[in-house]
């Protein structure tokens, strides 16, 4: 298999996964996702990202964190399902800040390290040696999050790149290739391989969506759990958390209607 031959682009890949294959020029830090299973690595990152978030608590981070590694493991699902393979020593992850000045998170993969795969275990394998180690690694480092609301931030981010996919002019096989081997995944994998002693898997988490002020035609999911995204420093709760009342929700989505009366 040619690589020249795939019909997605690095830009869908970015767009989808945050993954791209040209690393970051500016990076503030980087690391082998490999080498996030060592303690003193995962505790950098987790050290630099939650200054540059302005996290008040180690739990913010954890869940920051939990929630962008969802996009990479979803990217493996899509390299999966297109007949691809890679190693996680060839995967880099990268730290910087866009324009706005916002710290964010790349993937980097070369097109030469992504190859044919050999079997189908290759993606369960990643979860059980790399995101099993270090979503249990960032767990111990909380002092109140619980293992399954990490894993349901990676479920909310898988819910996001199925929606940008249904957005963009990916070919429509490609959509439903990857629905079908993430849909595999939690259907034919125990739990046990992220970490889990659930009967439910993680990712089978049922989601309720709401109205969205923003676009009244593409109503948005509450999501899994709470991101801890108002105990940053001025933070406050996200339109879609599970933590919001009805009221303070309605209360939000009246004031973007009003504001922006076109989306209606």
């Amino acid at each position: 298999m040619e690589l020249q031959a795939q019909g997605w682009t690095w830009e869908q890949m970015e767009n989808f996964f945050y993954m791209t294959n040209q690393e970051k020029v500016d990076a503030v830090w980087e690391c082998r996702i490999r080498e996030l299973v060592y303690s003193d690595i995962l505790q950098k990152l987790m050290d630099i990202y939650g200054e540059e978030i302005k996290a008040t608590t180690k739990d913010v981070t954890v869940m920051y964190l939990a929630g962008w590694f969802g996009y990479l493991c979803g990217s493996m699902h899509f390299l999966s399902s297109d007949g691809w393979k890679i190693t996680t020593e060839n995967i880099k992850l990268q730290l910087y800040k866009n324009q706005r000045g916002t710290m964010l998170i790349s993937f980097v993969i070369h097109s030469k390290d992504i190859v044919e795969k050999g079997d189908i275990e290759w993606v369960e394998e990643f979860y059980k040696d790399i995101m099993n180690p270090v979503y249990k690694q960032m767990h111990s480092r909380s002092d109140s999050n619980h293992l399954l609301h990490m894993w349901y931030q990676a479920t909310h981010s898988l819910y996001w790149i199925s929606d940008r996919m249904k957005h963009s002019s990916l070919p429509e096989r490609y959509k439903l290739q990857y629905e079908k081997n993430v849909g595999k995944f939690k259907n034919g994998n125990p739990s046990s391989c992220m970490g889990m002693n659930t009967t439910k898997h993680p990712y089978a988490k049922k989601l309720i969506f709401i109205d969205n002020p923003w676009n009244l035609n593409d109503p948005m999911p509450i999501k899994p759990s709470c991101c801890l995204a108002y105990q940053t420093e001025g933070g406050h709760l996200c339109y879609t958390c599970p933590r919001m009342k009805k009221s303070e929700r309605q209360e939000k989505f009246d004031k973007v209607l009003a504001e922006h009366p076109t989306t209606s």
